[in-house]
């Protein structure tokens, strides 16, 4: 090598030591492709590595389609590099099978042996086997299946990599919590102070792994990289745009291969919204599509003719069961507007407290339904000597009816929600949904409210107190199914 490749070949293993994005491209030469995706997660992960928040642990969901190169971006390829600026680390890598977890471990081992030297002064120690290896330095890394066990083994870094292996397997309850079961009592007990964690997934149920851990832990950060970019894309690509032009896979494939998954009825478009959209729909789900929902400015839209407040109370005060979802509805002309949505876990008397804020909050909402049931007996009960316009609701047939009953207002587009509203997105999921979806509150709040003001008056001012002569004349009683 003259003067000129060896202080290239010296500048390039310095770039591999400091950025992960370079480690990547060094390691994996000649054969690898760098693309967008890769170099994104790279910057993405080394920043959350290297940023100490002072939490117990931190953790960071992947989820993009499969074969968009994922693993060889992250498991093949970072622990590796992880323990070469951390030589007394602790890595511990779980995936589906002890087959792919030993996969994995092999293709770590391999550079380590190949570049560990050379890149960081680090090389493999005595223990040598087929699922774990140490450094001379003491580090160690540890892969195998997520059922096998690592009880006993510390991590600082833990990663998880599709625990999924089928669809099968993924809309199975018993699998799903159990896999759950492993997080909470095995690998989430084995994490050392300040641990990282790193969870990729192609999400194939909205109940899975990665849901749960969402909802459930504090500090999970979420990247969703759907083959097909939407709005406000963290890639910054424009809508529509694909992820991975740079590996064959650009517009022409993406129109060919979203519509072989579209045009088959069986499943398709399912498979297609889960596995490459990364948006989990509910085998049945789809009751009220996402397109027909219309919106509105809520800030140009202040007045109503009519409002309502709908309750959808929870059976139970624990954390664990249904939430409580509160929401107003305002009804203008043969319009239906979507004002305001609390959905929370909340005990008896925070519920109380809620109502009675969003009553305070929303005087012209004179009317307040909620479900004879549950909770909900006690708290009207309680509320009646309060305040008026308190009416309690028994529901005329199952859910599916009373989605479908309201259904044809939605799809023609008579049902509007506000544009930027922080939970729009959960209410939007929800729907899509139902009826096989984990929670139907919201769905239950809006039919409540929706069948219901289907007599109301629709004027184009609020105007006087309610005639109640004329509305109980229309049949709006407590008891009446349009009420």
């Amino acid at each position: 090598m003259d003067r000129n490749e060896i202080l290239r070949e010296l500048a390039m293993r310095e770039l591999a030591r400091r950025n992960y994005g370079d480690y990547l491209c060094y390691v994996n030469a000649p054969f690898w492709k760098r693309t967008r995706l890769s170099m994104f997660l790279a910057e993405k992960l080394q920043k959350f590595l290297e940023t100490d928040t002072g939490n117990a642990y931190d953790i960071l969901i992947l989820e993009t389609p499969p074969q968009h190169g994922k693993s060889m971006t992250v498991t093949e390829a970072l622990p590796a590099w992880y323990l070469g600026r951390h030589p007394q680390g602790r890595v511990i890598e779980v995936s589906y099978n002890e087959d792919t977890g030993e996969r994995f471990l092999r293709k770590n081992k391999e550079k380590v042996k190949r570049f560990g030297k050379v890149l960081f002064d680090v090389s493999i120690g005595k223990v040598d086997r087929a699922d774990h290896f140490e450094l001379e330095s003491g580090g160690v890394m540890l892969s195998r299946g997520i059922l096998s066990g690592i009880t006993g083994n510390p991590a600082d870094l833990l990663i998880i990599d599709d625990p999924i292996k089928s669809r099968q397997e993924a809309d199975s309850e018993t699998v799903r919590d159990r896999l759950w079961g492993e997080w909470l009592n095995s690998m989430k007990s084995r994490l050392s102070a300040g641990a990282k964690v790193i969870l990729i997934m192609t999400p194939w149920h909205e109940d899975d792994m990665a849901a749960r851990i969402l909802a459930a832990e504090e500090h999970a950060t979420l990247i969703r990289l759907p083959v097909e970019a939407g709005d406000h894309d963290p890639l910054g690509r424009q809508p529509g745009e694909p992820l991975c032009p740079e590996i064959g896979k650009g517009e022409r494939w993406l129109r060919q291969f979203k519509q072989s998954y579209l045009s088959d009825a069986r499943g398709g478009p399912r498979a297609w919204s889960s596995l490459y959209m990364c948006r989990p729909v509910a085998e049945g789900g789809n009751l009220v599509k996402r397109d027909w929902w219309r919106y509105y400015d809520p800030g140009e839209i202040t007045r109503f003719a009519t409002e309502c407040i709908s309750v959808d109370a929870a059976f139970k005060d624990a954390d664990h069961n249904d939430y409580v979802s509160i929401q107003v509805w305002g009804k203008k002309g043969n319009d239906y507007y979507l004002r305001y949505l609390c959905n929370e876990h909340l005990d008896f008397a925070g519920t109380l407290r809620k109502i009675r804020l969003v009553r305070d909050y929303y005087p012209n909402a004179r009317r307040v339904y909620i479900e004879d049931k549950a909770n909900g007996t006690a708290i009207i009960q309680i509320l009646r000597r309060e305040m008026t316009g308190v009416i309690s609701v028994e529901p005329l047939g199952g859910k599916v009816s009373r989605v479908n009953a309201v259904s044809p207002a939605i799809e023609t587009g008579h049902v509007l929600l506000p544009k930027g509203a922080p939970w729009l997105e959960d209410f939007l999921r929800q729907w899509s949904e139902f009826p096989a979806g984990k929670h139907d509150d919201m769905v239950d709040a809006a039919t409540q409210a929706l069948s219901r003001m289907v007599c109301a008056w629709g004027g184009q001012d609020p105007g006087p107190e309610p005639d109640w002569e004329r509305e109980l004349y229309l049949g709006e009683r407590a008891d009446s199914p349009y009420m």
